[in-house]
């Protein structure tokens, strides 16, 4: 997961027995492979003993001989998605700040059992159900831009992790929230416990390789059929871009997220509605969606910005979070109609194309690992390749 990344190897660390475990493995790691860590810690200040963990966590890094810093965020009582947004706003920031590229979060296979069943009961497909991924891009945007999240310990069950912390006489963090059945997640959790553990596993695993397949079918897409020009405009070649429906809908998805500039995905019904309308040969006339217009002309479909919708300002050097500051100048009436209302007023350069790189590098990566992490068998120990960040 580390090669090619500069910079530190930042590290999500919250004290509980899956951070724990992966700021241990991260440690061994680094001391063969010589890269610095960086480990962060969130306090939300939403129980009494958050300040107090969030120091231990610290004081634990730094007698390891790791630099760490306490992130606190103080905007009052947040929903778990509220809460989930702001923790990866402020651990992207510090790890763009501290130069890394590479940020390690310590979900485990159990994570992906769980959000397994809690998606499958919506329902949705097996491919779609499958998550977190072992490899991803920063879900903020542009704080996360050219930020990598790493999650080394997703082949590893959750009750290995805290039996080889117990013997080694570690003590981690209890949130009492993980017991409580007013969450979703602790419900499923319950649940997964009386299901037969080898057939949830020959279950997660088909699910991994089928997103694996799927990861790698939609990074080709990306690479072959979209090109993004110099102001930022892309264009899909709809001749070369075949695809089952599930990645086709993947695939625009993604794209109207690069458009916007932003982290909000498009909803999902208006997303199939629109691959629903290109297999018939349309869209008869431009729409927008998701922050951005889409136009099709014969062969090919152009994707920009929604103008409605665009943020007309500079912040932290990004405009729109579609360009950075560059050399290129706007031409004014040279531009197409709906680009030219949505370039900054300074000289700039396109980054859309930069993001659309990431997720490439992403998907296969992750792909990669799913594949690998789905062929061990229930309760076999890894490789240390397999668990380490490298």
């Amino acid at each position: 997961m580390a090669a090619g990344r500069e910079g530190p190897v930042a590290i999500a660390v919250s004290g509980g027995s899956d951070s724990l475990a992966l700021l241990l493995t991260a440690h061994d790691w680094a001391k063969v492979s010589g890269r610095d860590l960086l480990v962060l810690t969130v306090d939300h200040g939403l129980r009494p003993e958050a300040v107090d963990e969030a120091k231990g966590v610290a004081a634990r890094s730094e007698a390891l001989g790791h630099a760490s810093r306490i992130l606190t965020w103080r905007d009052g009582a947040p929903s778990q998605v509220q809460a989930r947004k702001a923790r990866h706003g402020l651990l992207a920031r510090a790890a763009r700040d501290a130069g890394a590229e590479l940020l390690l979060l310590g979900h485990t296979r159990t994570d992906v059992e769980e959000t397994m069943l809690m998606r499958l009961a919506r329902p949705t497909r097996l491919p779609a159900s499958v998550g977190p991924q072992p490899v991803s891009v920063s879900p903020v945007w542009p704080e996360g831009r050219g930020l990598l999240i790493g999650r080394p310990l997703i082949g590893v069950k959750r009750a290995m992790i805290m039996s080889s912390l117990a013997q080694a006489g570690e003590a981690w963090v209890s949130d009492p929230s993980n017991e409580s059945d007013a969450y979703e997640r602790v419900r499923i959790r319950k649940l997964s416990e009386r299901l037969d553990p080898a057939r949830l596993h020959k279950v997660t695993s088909a699910g991994m390789i089928l997103r694996a397949v799927e990861d790698v079918r939609l990074a080709g897409l990306v690479e072959q059929c979209a090109r993004v020009d110099a102001d930022g405009l892309m264009s899909v070649d709809l001749t070369a871009c075949e695809a089952a429906p599930p990645v086709m809908r993947r695939f625009l998805t993604l794209l109207l997220l690069a458009a916007s500039g932003d982290s909000r995905s498009a909803a999902a019904p208006a997303v199939q509605a629109l691959a629903e309308d290109i297999a018939a040969v349309g869209p008869a006339s431009r729409l927008t969606l998701g922050g951005g217009w889409v136009q099709r002309r014969g062969g090919t479909l152009l994707i920009g910005r929604d103008p409605g919708e665009a943020r007309l300002e500079w912040r932290g050097g990004i405009w729109d979070g579609r360009y950075q500051r560059g050399a290129r100048l706007a031409r004014g009436d040279a531009l197409p109609f709906l680009v030219r209302h949505g370039v900054p007023d300074k000289p700039w350069q396109e980054i859309v194309s930069e993001r659309l790189a990431l997720w490439v590098d992403a998907l296969r990566l992750g792909a990669d690992i799913a594949a690998e992490l789905a062929s061990h068998s229930p309760g076999s120990p890894l490789s240390m390749a397999t668990t380490h960040p490298a």
